[in-house]
């Protein structure tokens, strides 16, 4: 069976309120249509995938997105009918004998979808995602029964020839969804339990929906002989700060960052200074933030840390604070930014008696 798989990449995005077009925005460290290239990449029976673009926003961005062989571009239209039109028209192949057509505005869509209905193709025409209305719907000042109504989905599986006719003997270029071609010829559709993860961003609100912010500060005193430790790496130095555990402030900032996201208290609360926790390495104590955000479902998306110190100088052991905190989180590195600051010997941290650290994170509930 030969597949091809359609992105729809080419909207204005008018009611996203923002220059840049919600498919070029990032999420996750990745532009919004590269989810989808990627999740359709791994599908095998793929064999071509045509994103349909807006030739003269897509060359703004073009370089930040995915290239592959298997991927062609296709003009996009005024409409997202004529867009679907110029993208099926886009496939030459006489082997292809399906296809998938997809919003690159639902980028959190799971493979297992497209893996089902590729089954369900051997039997059907049309194999459509949808999930029932959790709101009461009301059309033309009458409420319809919810247990009745339904939203539809992409990405959505059709029979390639017999979709490709139906766009091209289409009049109403404002069609906003492709299986209402098979609804309104009465042509039988499958319809499939979708995803309510699968949401479709609309506003620019909807990026952040699943995310959550936390602060995180400490500061401690340093003084002559201790071992000064940020980040878990040991920097050499003449100050170290004083703790109840090792002192690592920055690590302590971290752990209230993730604290404060997931409004799990704080680092005293969770750590108190009791015998238990005397001269506990600060990792340790990270390991075991991890352990509850894990248990409560929550995944880091980006750490930014401000490391404030007089002396000694930061600039080659940033690197190796970063990597480590990685190790510590079980994140990749690229999401974390580190800056190193100083006081200009202002204040009891530009003396040299004192560290100070804040860290901002943004977990996302999965």
């Amino acid at each position: 069976m030969t597949i091809a798989a359609l992105i729809l990449a080419g909207g204005e995005s008018k009611r996203f309120n923002s220059k840049i077009p919600k498919q070029f925005h990032k999420i996750h460290n990745e532009l919004m249509v590269n989810h989808s290239i990627k999740k359709l990449l791994s599908v095998k029976k793929i064999s071509q995938i045509i994103l349909v673009i807006n030739r003269s926003k897509f060359r703004k961005y073009e370089e930040f997105i995915i290239k592959h062989k298997k991927i062609k571009i296709a003009k996009s239209g005024s409409t997202r009918a004529l867009s679907v039109k110029n993208g099926l028209n886009a496939i030459k192949s006489k082997n292809i004998k399906n296809c998938i057509i997809h919003d690159a505005a639902r980028p959190f869509f799971s493979t297992k979808i497209i893996y089902q209905q590729i089954k369900l193709l051997k039997n059907f025409d049309a194999v459509i995602p949808a999930i029932k209305s959790s709101d009461t719907i009301i059309l033309n000042k009458k409420i319809l029964p919810r247990d009745k109504c339904m939203q539809l989905q992409t990405p959505q599986a059709f029979n390639f020839t017999k979709i490709k006719n139906l766009h091209n003997l289409n009049k109403n270029i404002f069609i906003s969804d492709d299986s209402s071609l098979f609804f309104q010829k009465n042509l039988p559709v499958k319809i499939i339990h979708g995803d309510s993860s699968n949401k479709k961003i609309t506003h620019s609100a909807d990026l952040d929906q699943n995310n959550l912010y936390g602060i995180g500060y400490d500061i401690h005193k340093m003084i002559l002989g201790r071992k000064l430790i940020i980040g878990g790496i040991v920097i050499p130095s003449k100050f170290g700060p004083i703790g109840h555990s090792d002192g690592d402030s920055l690590l302590h900032a971290l752990i209230d960052s993730f604290l404060g996201a997931a409004k799990k208290g704080d680092i005293g609360t969770l750590f108190p200074n009791s015998k238990k926790f005397q001269d506990i390495a600060s990792s340790i104590l990270v390991k075991k933030t991890i352990k509850l955000l894990q248990k409560n479902k929550l995944e880091i998306q980006s750490i930014d840390l401000n490391i404030i110190l007089q002396s000694p100088n930061l600039t080659k052991y940033k690197e190796k604070i970063k990597n480590n905190l990685a190790k510590l989180c079980m994140i990749k590195k690229d999401i974390i930014n580190i800056k190193a600051k100083t006081t200009d010997h202002l204040g009891i941290i530009g003396q040299n008696k004192a560290l100070a650290c804040e860290v901002i994170s943004v977990l996302k509930k999965c």
